[in-house]
């Protein structure tokens, strides 16, 4: 018998794989020195501000803000 995504993981597929993008931003952000543009475009965005918007959705934070969060300057 086949079990959804849902079952699984407990959540819709939309959400599952909203944090999974987040959660590689995060790696990327912390791990890398790649710049927000580039880490937009390695995550499929079109547009750097996308990403952006899309990150601050899920964390409140701009991806500058949550880096700079953890490597003040």
């Amino acid at each position: 018998m086949q079990k959804s995504i849902s079952q699984i993981f407990g959540k819709s597929p939309k959400v599952y794989i909203s944090d999974r993008i987040i959660l590689e931003a995060k790696r990327l952000l912390l791990h890398s020195t790649a710049n927000t543009k580039e880490i937009a475009y390695d995550l499929g965005f079109d547009e750097p501000t996308n990403f952006i918007k899309y990150f601050k959705k899920y964390t409140k934070k701009t991806p500058i803000e949550f880096r700079e969060n953890y490597f003040p300057a």
